[in-house]
C-alpha cells in the first residue's frame, strides 16, 4: 500500500476517534445532567441514595471532561497539503491579462 493511503487511512481512523471522544463525551453529559441534580434532591430529602446518585454524577462529569480533552488533543488542525500553506491565499491579486477584462460596475439596468 501506498504511502499517501497509509496517510489517509491514518487521518480516517483519527477523525474517527475524535468523533467518538465528542459522542461519549455528549453521552457522559447528558447522564450527568440526569444524576447529579436528582441525586442533590434525594440528599435533601434524607435518602441516601441521593449519594450514590451524586456520585455517579461526579464519575460522568469526570468522564464527560477527559473525553472532551482526550478529542481535542487527538483533532489535528487541517493543513495544506503537499507543500507549504500559502499566508497570501485571500489578498487579491489583479488579473496577469494585459488585455484587462470587461467590467459592468458603474452601469445600470436601461442605460444608453
Amino acid at each position: 500500500m501506498s504511502a499517501l493511503m497509509e496517510g489517509l487511512q491514518r487521518e480516517e481512523r483519527r477523525r474517527r476517534r475524535v468523533a467518538l471522544f465528542v459522542v461519549l463525551s455528549c453521552v457522559a453529559g447528558l447522564g450527568v445532567w440526569l444524576t447529579a441534580p436528582f441525586g442533590i434532591v434525594l440528599i435533601t430529602w434524607g435518602e441516601a441514595a441521593g449519594w450514590l446518585l451524586v456520585a455517579a454524577g461526579a464519575v460522568l462529569l469526570a468522564l464527560t471532561v477527559l473525553g472532551i480533552l482526550a478529542a481535542r488533543r487527538s483533532h489535528r488542525a487541517p493543513q495544506s497539503l503537499p507543500g507549504k500553506p500559502n499566508p497570501r491565499f485571500d489578498e487579491p491579486e489583479p488579473s496577469p491579462d494585459p488585455r484587462g477584462g470587461f467590467s459592468m460596475s458603474g452601469s445600470y439596468l436601461g442605460s444608453h
